[in-house]
């Protein structure tokens, strides 16, 4: 005999309110953890960047696209950094080498930094399958760390930055960093999205302003800083010496 037919039959009204009461009051409360958990997934997928989604063949398609040329202009931005024969290039977050294989082409050096494996492999097959031109053999890989991009002190003389700014994370003691590993008279480029809707970049909420940029560039020791923001429809480009 079950628990409710022992009961006395005054008591089972109210006995069965409290029960399904009870229950309604477990399900809401499992029904709001549930979405609590969602909200915070849904948090931390908006928050993370392109760097942490998983479908690697997806972002070599996004970066490598035909159609970047166009609002990216990369021969516009290499123009911007002058005389570049016999000069050492650092390409930081070099994802996929778009602008290493075309700075290669000119640069006595291309180092190709990045802190995901999978793009630094991507760039070594790339070399491979180009075969024995003369411009692949300056390129070299390097794995850095999310807050160091590894460069030895005085090692390039210039440190190109292209989509790249808005993951960093403390980036005055970054940039401070990168000053270490350019020599004496060496320049830092930053190629970073204007704010404003745009068919491409990331969300609103994580871009950072030219001056903002400016600002930290100055806290961190660069000088001579110059502000672009006519030259690319969707971007800046901000040198500092």
């Amino acid at each position: 005999m079950s628990y409710l037919k022992r009961q006395p039959s005054h008591h089972r009204p109210l006995f069965l309110l409290f029960f399904v009461a009870s229950l309604y009051l477990s399900c809401e409360q499992k029904r709001k953890m549930e979405w609590s958990d969602n909200s915070k997934e849904a948090e931390i997928f908006t928050d993370s960047s392109y760097q942490n989604v998983e479908d690697f063949d997806r972002l070599v398609e996004e970066y490598e696209s035909p159609n970047r040329e166009d609002w990216q202009n990369p021969d516009l931005v290499i123009g911007k950094f002058g005389l570049l024969e016999g000069r050492t290039v650092a390409d930081i977050g070099a994802g996929t080498g778009y602008f290493s294989f075309r700075l290669a082409q000119k640069a006595a050096k291309v180092i190709a930094v990045d802190i995901d494996q999978r793009f630094l492999n991507y760039i070594e097959e790339r070399k491979l399958a180009l075969g024995n031109k003369e411009h692949v053999s300056k390129i070299v890989t390097r794995l850095a760390k999310e807050d160091d991009p590894l460069l030895g002190e005085g090692e390039v003389d210039i440190a190109l930055l292209v989509n790249t700014y808005y993951f960093l994370v403390q980036r005055e003691q970054y940039l401070a960093k990168v000053k270490k590993g350019l020599s004496p008279k060496g320049k830092i480029i930053i190629v970073d999205y204007k704010s404003g809707s745009a068919p491409v970049g990331p969300t609103e909420e994580v871009k950072v302003s030219p001056a903002t940029v400016n600002a930290e560039l100055l806290a961190s020791g660069f000088t001579d800083i110059l502000v672009d923001t006519l030259s690319l429809e969707f971007q800046y480009i901000i040198i500092g010496q």
